[in-house]
């Protein structure tokens, strides 16, 4: 009896447990089946020309400002301290072991295919994706987001579709200029301190001998994806909060939390697939 018993809670158990690892499943693929159908609307509003009405497109400009302009002071303080953490660390040890022919290929392979898109989509959350959240967490219990169907405006057209394709054409800008600050940075403290003797140019000539046709393409839609994704992150995140008693301060580590795994998510993608 004992024994019949002891299986049966073991059973009972093991139920339990395959449970909540199916309910876990279920909601994980539910919710990336919603992102993606998500992301495939946003693409396919966009590409009409009747989505593009004044309020889309100066909703547009205003958040690409502050993606891209408004970014710059950090962008160039953050590649500072890039260059010298990276670059100049880099060349230091491959001059102590003799392969300072090595300092482009270290450079393009850390930096400009690895470091560089994984900081953008952080810095890009930091600066931008929050606001975006707690912006768009009032949409419903503010009330203004009926407002916007009452007038006739299309709710994904005027707050998703800019703030997406800002993200992601910001993200590029934002990467261009954290990559060259980064590199003049990086020279700039190296030959200061006598670890290298040839010019700029020549620093320049190493880089660019190592990056190949792919590193002209690749990294740069890396950069431009994750800035789309994380906006949708954000947005998806800020419009699911329906009412007061989810909490406005938690949809800011929920929205981190998803927009770090979609980085995570399209770095990892990029670098298999490329």
């Amino acid at each position: 009896m004992i024994t019949i018993r002891q299986s049966s809670l073991d059973r009972g158990w093991i139920r339990r447990a395959l449970g909540a690892l199916g309910a876990l499943t279920r909601g994980g693929t539910t919710n990336l089946l919603l992102f993606v159908s998500l992301a495939a609307t946003v693409m396919i509003v966009a590409g009409r020309r009747s989505t593009w009405r004044r309020p889309v497109w100066t909703e547009f400009k205003r958040v690409l400002g502050n993606v891209a302009v408004s970014s710059l002071s950090t962008m160039i303080a953050t590649g500072a301290l890039v260059g010298f953490a990276l670059v100049t660390q880099a060349v230091y040890w491959l001059e102590a072991t003799g392969q300072t022919g090595l300092v482009g290929q270290v450079i393009v392979i850390l930096l400009i295919r690895e470091i560089v898109p994984i900081l953008v989509g952080l810095i890009i959350f930091g600066r931008n994706g929050t606001a975006t959240l707690i912006e768009l967490g009032e949409a419903h219990t503010g009330g203004w987001l009926r407002q916007f169907e009452i007038q006739g405006l299309d709710p994904l057209a005027l707050l998703v579709v800019p703030r997406a394709l800002a993200f992601a054409l910001g993200a590029f800008c934002m990467a261009t200029v954290l990559l060259l600050s980064t590199l003049l940075t990086g020279y700039l403290l190296a030959h200061g301190l006598g670890l290298v003797a040839y010019s700029i140019w020549d620093f320049s000539d190493l880089v660019l001998r190592a990056t190949t046709t792919r590193d002209f393409i690749v990294p740069p839609l890396k950069c431009i994806t994750i800035g789309f994704m994380v906006a949708l992150a954000c947005c998806a995140t800020g419009l699911g909060r329906r009412d007061e008693s989810d909490e406005l301060q938690r949809i800011v580590p929920r929205g981190f939390v998803r927009s770090a795994l979609a980085i995570l998510l399209i770095n990892g993608a990029f670098d298999v697939v490329a």
